[in-house]
């Protein structure tokens, strides 16, 4: 057992049964910090102040029974205990929220069970406790979440799942999982598995699920397998994420820079029928230059010469940026059309 010191309320009106009680923690070094009461209304003025980690009470009290504490107690696991005979009392002990019972014998061999019984107990709360926590972080997910047995058939679902795929709770349940899927109903617009860019560069594999209404969705699917402590699988969680915005985004993207590239390439090409329209005049501009100046410099005016050379340059200068900026067209356009033949 764990080093674990419990705080424990013993209720019990018998003084004998107090005394074995509180002997029996001694003998056996149990860790308890141990509180007693006499009596329902003692157990209550105390109950009004403290907490404890389990409860101990015996059955028939002097002014009620454990009953009367049960509601007191909602949150901290009670063991009754009863007389011989008394199992009726004890099935409704049960009923009415009570962990565990011991039956109390003339000899109290039964304190000899209350060890490894509040170490049950105790266990079987903080399980209770656990399934709580993820039951409840289960049903708030926004995920649509189903749980199916070996034989498919489902045994739980979450309130997401109700809301994304339009079953009531009493509808799916008991249902084969199949019910979710297209079968022969998907087509080339609806396969039942795609692939689907998420993150970044990543890749996740996505598939078509059928609603109530038999309308059909993409979803993001994850699945794992549920083993009992012997490692015997005994059900399948599945997690779906319903992925139709998403979706519709990217293709709204993918039409987006569609419609880019097709602008791209038409100013590429307006681009490139003007450089070609351009390097006519510059040609025709360099033949003037060149015809001007056959006779010699020398017979040309200063000026006009120095004008002239400063033409030339000019001229040159620009028809280097033309044929440049017509090669990187070229390029840019060439490389589109591969990439559209990838």
């Amino acid at each position: 057992m764990e080093n674990i010191r419990y705080k424990i309320l013993l209720i019990e009106d018998d003084k004998l049964d107090q005394k074995a009680f509180m002997r029996m923690v001694k003998e056996k070094k149990l860790s308890y910090d141990c509180t007693v009461a006499g009596s329902v209304s003692e157990a209550k003025n105390i109950l009004a102040s403290e907490r404890f980690d389990i409860i101990i009470s015996d059955y028939s009290l002097g002014d009620g029974t454990a009953f009367n504490i049960l509601d007191l107690v909602k949150n901290t696991p009670i063991i009754l205990v009863t007389g011989v005979g008394d199992e009726e009392i004890a099935v409704k002990a049960w009923k009415a929220g009570v962990y565990d019972y011991l039956t109390k014998d003339p000899q109290r061999n039964y304190l000899k069970t209350v060890p490894i019984t509040v170490e049950n107990t105790i266990k079987h709360k903080k399980t209770e406790e656990r399934v709580q926590l993820l039951s409840g972080a289960v049903m708030s997910t926004d995920e649509s979440v189903y749980i199916t047995d070996v034989e498919n058939k489902i045994v739980f679902v979450n309130k997401a799942f109700c809301e994304t795929y339009g079953y009531e709770e009493q509808e799916i349940i008991g249902e084969d999982s199949n019910i979710l899927w297209i079968g022969k109903l998907q087509n080339k617009n609806t396969r039942s598995v795609f692939q689907t860019r998420s993150v970044g560069s990543a890749w996740e594999v996505g598939f078509y699920h059928k609603r109530k209404n038999g309308s059909i969705f993409p979803v993001s699917l994850s699945r794992s397998i549920i083993r009992d402590e012997d490692g015997k699988q005994v059900a399948v969680a599945g997690i779906a994420r319903d992925i139709s915005e998403r979706m519709q985004t990217e293709d709204d993207l993918r039409t987006l820079n569609q419609e880019l590239e097709k602008q791209n390439r038409l100013k590429r090409e307006l681009i490139i029928a003007v450089c070609h329209q351009l390097m006519a005049p510059i040609s025709e501009l360099k033949n003037i230059i060149s015809s001007t100046t056959t006779g010699g410099l020398d017979k040309i005016d200063p000026k006009l010469c120095e004008n002239l050379q400063l033409a030339d340059e000019n001229v040159n200068r620009a028809a280097s940026i033309v044929s440049d900026f017509l090669d990187t067209s070229k390029a840019d356009s060439g490389k589109m059309k591969a990439s559209e033949r990838n």
